[in-house]
């Protein structure tokens, strides 16, 4: 089936959690927990790449 999807670029990847026990194992590579775009006030913010929908291209950026 065609896919939807987007392709960003984006610098550091983290975990936030505000439970600090929880960050602790949420940053284990064991634990699966994903990293996400650090979006706090100051971090450089992601930049879509590519945009696709229905497996076709809708938007490209300047970069790819």
């Amino acid at each position: 089936a065609p896919a939807d999807y987007a392709v960003w670029r984006t610098s550091d990847l983290v975990v936030q959690a505000p439970d600090d026990r929880v960050a602790r194992w949420s940053t284990d590579p064991r634990s699966g927990t994903p990293g996400l775009p650090d979006l706090s006030p100051g971090a450089e913010l992601p930049v879509c790449l590519r945009t696709v929908v229905g497996g076709r291209p809708v938007f490209v950026g300047p970069d790819e």
